[in-house]
């Protein structure tokens, strides 16, 4: 009984670990997504990268931390205004599947990472 409970502790541990740092990643790509939708595609101009290169940069990022298995949902909005202020929103959402325990298989939530940065057109 000791052993058996002691093994779903471990489990959970590993699951919640796993999540986190999935959760960690989703951020960081959403980061560099609108890192790379805020600032001018060339200095001096106010042309900004068009979504599929925003999108194709987050998934670059996914893959190389090893979610290219995963089917990730990239949605950028260039023109959220807060007041006088255009921002850009990046949105990255991922389904998450349980994996250590078989019978909870069927378990599954989307991950969502965020993140909105000021666009740097809004400078004069």
């Amino acid at each position: 009984m000791t052993s058996l409970m002691l093994t779903v502790i471990m489990f959970a541990i590993f699951e919640a670990g796993r999540l986190i740092n999935i959760q960690q990643t989703l951020t960081n790509a959403a980061r560099e997504g609108a890192r790379l939708s805020v600032l001018p595609a060339w200095g001096g101009t106010d042309t900004l990268p068009t979504t599929t290169a925003v999108q194709a940069r987050v998934q670059t990022f996914l893959d190389a931390a090893g979610l290219n298995g995963a089917t990730a949902t990239v949605t950028v909005v260039n023109d959220h205004t807060v007041g006088a202020t255009k921002y850009s929103l990046v949105t990255v959402t991922v389904p998450y599947k349980i994996l250590t325990v078989s019978m909870f298989g069927l378990l599954q939530v989307n991950l969502r990472g965020q993140s909105m940065m000021r666009n740097e057109t809004n400078l004069q």
